[in-house]
């Protein structure tokens, strides 16, 4: 188990980067948490594809793509289809590049003994839940769910690149596993209050339109000093 004194220390590393809001507990439906493992695992897919010390890592990613089409199924299409999966990893993306040391090298942050964690699916499944908690422990932002799937995604792909030959699919799926877990609590009840995980879509439009406010913004900006230079220069000449 990860000691609270440092799943403390890496959540707070992450609440820097995510917002608040208050979450309102609901009973948790059956078919957000079977979603959200679907997406999890999609979501590791994509981190192992990005690994480039996985050893056999192209078997790992055949045999999560197996465990997605037989214990997945409907879900896992429904989550490429619809675009919650392109939502998920576009905020995910941005988590990652506006905090990118607090992604990486997860476990050696959150434990004194990353490669024991790193080798027992039971122990990761433990250190992502207990991370996740942390994270979600007292308000729920589409942001703070995002921060999870970071979190799963890293460990994952840490736990593959530790093994020794081919790492065993219940290592890398452990955090889909944990993730399950939390969403049979709280957080489960604020996504399905919350327009289930078709919510994603709409943080990432927010998202996109605050972005585009803030570009122009700044050339609106740069246009208004720019025209004030020209004018400083003209009268400059005149004079």
């Amino acid at each position: 188990m990860v000691s609270s004194a440092a799943a403390a220390a890496v959540s707070r590393r992450f609440s820097a980067t995510i917002g608040w809001c208050l979450a309102t507990p609901s009973d948790v439906k059956p078919q957000i948490v079977r979603q959200g493992r679907a997406l999890c695992l999609q979501y590791i897919k994509t981190q192992i594809r990005r690994s480039s010390t996985c050893p056999k890592k192209q078997i790992v990613m055949k045999r999560l793509q197996r465990m997605l089409e037989t214990e997945c199924g409907e879900e896992a299409v429904n989550n490429v289809e619809t675009g919650v999966f392109t939502a998920l990893r576009a905020l995910c993306a941005a988590l990652e590049r506006k905090r990118p040391d607090a992604f990486r090298h997860v476990a050696r942050q959150a434990t004194r003994a990353p490669s024991a964690m790193l080798r027992s699916d039971t122990a990761l499944a433990e250190l992502t839940l207990a991370l996740a908690r942390r994270i979600t422990r007292d308000n729920v932002t589409w942001s703070k769910i995002a921060a999870v799937f970071c979190i799963c995604g890293a460990l994952a792909k840490e736990a593959a690149e530790s093994a020794d030959g081919e790492p065993a699919l219940e290592l890398v799926a452990a955090p889909a596993a944990a993730l399950a877990d939390l969403l049979h609590d709280s957080p489960g009840s604020w996504i399905a209050n919350n327009g289930g995980w078709n919510g994603l879509i709409d943080r990432l439009r927010a998202s996109d339109r605050d972005q585009r406010t803030e570009k122009t913004l700044r050339v609106l900006v740069s246009f208004f000093v720019s025209s004030c230079l020209i004018l400083l220069l003209l009268r400059w000449v005149w004079s």
